[in-house]
């Protein structure tokens, strides 16, 4: 039976803990601390499976587990620094390692990474009876040059309360797509109106005499509420599960009144054949279309293997046959040679050439059908080991029994695939059914443009993406337009701000520049003019007396060029870069922002562009009825009596 458990924690430094040391113990691997200079390592008997999710943007090196925690740790700089958070999650034992894996990574993507975090996920199965997952996430946002600023929102009780929530979300469409029944709740047992009676405390007297068999009155109470929380358990299950099939009955009810508003009568006959052929009642969904055909696919490839092998089969069938008709040829050849060879008169003293000719040509004919009896004998054993017989009398038995089957099996193939052929059409005519429903009540939504019964599937989807972005309420067309420029003034906004940041930035490193060489040329000046010597060495030296110039006109020349810059002073730039630093924090916010407007503005020109295809092909069937029309009016007048 599938169980709930979802606890989560936070690593902190206070408690003595190290992000490092935690991915090491959960992750199986030898991770070096830089902080403290301890390389933690902690074996398992199972090695764990691991994998380190991170949003697109994040930098390369947060996919090596040992670099990803020492840089957590590096941009935390308090004793009692949060360093990371951490998920238990219990796995459905019901699901395949494969399948539990693909959940937990479904879930952590999700839930975590889409929302900016890096999540380090180690899947633990040591014990079968415990698979469980833990997910450390990083507490700090990341960008392309690193960590940034801590997301004090990731905090709050809110997003705990979703992530427990949308765990028993995700493990139960797992469950049921692979079939299985069972099914998790994250509700507590108070929440569900579950009153069950704690058990009381045994006591090791009374727990010694219960493990000899020796029934204590504690043991008694604790037999009493455990049977007790059993049949309550027992009649919530009851419960739910009548209420479920309520809810999926009238799911039912309202999918088929959705179907005959939104259906024509053949789409409902497409629909009525797919639910036959599935052996079910009601309409059946997408999912339960595309469950069946994942079934023909299996289906269609165990008969392909079986057909493959059989025509496989049947080519060594031929090639023992061939491969004995050889053999039997070059023997005849072989014996015939031999039969020359005795013929041969040797008494004639008049043909001892020619005989010692016909001699030679029969022994050389000879021995090249023996190499030929034995390469056919040898391909001829790899027959025999394939096919398992010893004897040509076996092989004809054998190849017999084949020749009876063999079109058999042929027939039953094309006559099988013949079938999967024709379920793949009936299951296409109702996902068409489906989309074309589907389609029209996205069109419903929008019942004074005539050109909406128009769209098509993609359009459909869009505006239902577009309306579950906007708090699952239908947004009026005219109004898309105005959004769509409002998301073009927003996103030339933003990158106004970036460009802002990035021209503060260089305007700062230029100033920088100029201070540098002011500060330089400042130092030789007052050099000079505090050493008595060089200072009387400008007298007597015009070598001297030039430098002097030339840094008092380079100092003043920079000074004035970092002034134009804006910076006054050594203590004014680093003023000014304080300031960058908190522009520069929120760059990160300003591309995700960018990103975020991007694709609602992709959306949108989308929708724009479907809508405007969907007016022209409502143009165009009207152009087309319009001519239809017409002729059918030319083809009902009288024609001309041409002889009046």
């Amino acid at each position: 039976m599938a169980i709930y458990h979802f606890s989560a924690q936070v690593i902190s430094r206070s408690k003595g803990q190290s992000a490092v040391a935690a991915a090491a113990y959960r992750s199986g691997e030898r991770l070096t601390d830089e902080r403290t200079g301890e390389t933690k390592f902690y074996k398992r008997e199972v090695e764990p499976e691991t994998m380190i999710l991170a949003p697109s943007h994040s930098p390369e090196w947060v996919h090596d587990r040992q670099q990803l925690w020492n840089e957590v740790e590096k941009a935390e700089t308090r004793k009692n620094s949060q360093v990371a958070r951490e998920i238990n999650i219990a796995l459905p034992r019901e699901l395949s390692h494969q399948e539990q894996t693909e959940l937990i990574r479904g879930y952590v993507q999700k839930e975590f990474v889409d929302q900016g975090m890096i999540a380090d996920v180690a899947i633990h199965r040591d014990d079968q009876d415990n698979p469980h997952a833990h997910v450390m996430l990083a507490t700090r946002k990341i960008s392309e040059d690193g960590f940034t600023v801590k997301n004090r929102d990731w905090n709050k009780k809110e997003w705990l309360l979703q992530w427990r929530e949308q765990w028993a979300v995700h493990a139960n469409q797992s469950l049921e797509r692979e079939g299985m029944e069972d099914r998790i709740t994250h509700e507590s047992h108070e929440k569900r109106n579950l009153i069950l009676f704690p058990t009381v405390h045994l006591g090791h007297v009374a727990h010694e005499m219960e493990k000899r068999g020796v029934q204590t009155d504690r043991g008694s109470i604790n037999r009493d509420r455990q049977e007790y929380n059993r049949l309550v358990v027992n009649l919530q299950a009851y419960r739910e599960e009548k209420k479920a099939l309520e809810q999926e009955k009238a799911r039912k009810q309202e999918q088929r009144q959705k179907f005959e508003r939104f259906t024509t009568p053949t789409e409902r006959i497409h629909l009525e054949e797919a639910s036959k052929l599935l052996n079910m009642e009601g309409v059946p969904s997408l999912q339960d279309i595309a469950k069946k055909r994942e079934e023909l696919n299996r289906w269609e490839h165990r008969v392909n293997q079986q057909d493959n092998e059989t025509r496989s089969k049947d080519e060594i069938f031929q090639g023992a046959s061939e491969s004995y008709q050889w053999i039997r040829l070059f023997k005849g050849q072989l014996q015939h040679a031999q039969q020359q060879l005795e013929r041969i008169n040797w008494l004639n003293p008049f043909k001892i050439k020619e005989n010692r000719m016909n001699k030679e040509q029969a022994e050389l004919e000879m021995a090249r059908v023996d190499q030929q009896i034995t390469a056919r004998e040898k391909t001829l054993q790899g027959y025999q080991k394939t096919l398992g017989f010893h004897t040509e009398k076996e092989f004809e038995q054998m190849h017999e029994q084949h020749r009876s089957t063999y079109s058999g099996i042929l027939k039953k193939s094309q006559e099988v695939w013949g079938q999967i052929q024709q379920a793949r059409k009936v299951l296409e005519k109702a996902q068409i059914a489906h989309q074309n429903a589907y389609v029209r009540q996205v069109a419903s939504y929008y019942p004074e443009r005539s050109e909406m019964g128009h769209i098509s599937l993609q359009t459909a989807n869009r505006l239902m993406e577009w309306k579950k972005e906007n708090g699952n309420q239908v947004v009026p067309l005219e109004t898309i337009p105005k959004t769509f420029h409002a998301h073009q003034a927003e996103i030339q906004r933003l990158h106004g701000e970036v460009d802002r940041v990035n021209q503060y930035r260089s305007r700062l490193q230029r100033a920088e520049g100029y201070l540098n060489q002011v500060e330089k040329q400042q130092a030789l000046v007052e050099k000079i003019e505090n050493n008595p010597f060089l200072k009387g060495k400008l007298l007597v030296s015009k070598t001297a007396k030039q430098e002097y110039d030339q840094a008092i006109s380079t100092w003043e020349r920079d000074q004035e060029a970092m002034k134009k810059e804006g910076v006054s002073g050594r203590k004014d730039l680093e003023k000014q870069r304080n300031t960058l630093g908190k522009m520069e924090a929120r760059v990160p916010a300003f591309k995700d922002q960018i990103q975020s407007q991007e694709k609602s503005l992709g959306l949108l020109g989308a929708i724009m562009k479907g809508v405007e295809q969907a007016a022209s092909n409502m143009q165009m069937e009207q152009q087309r009825q319009n001519l239809h029309q017409q002729k059918s009016k030319r083809s009902k007048q009288q024609p001309w009596d041409l002889g009046r």
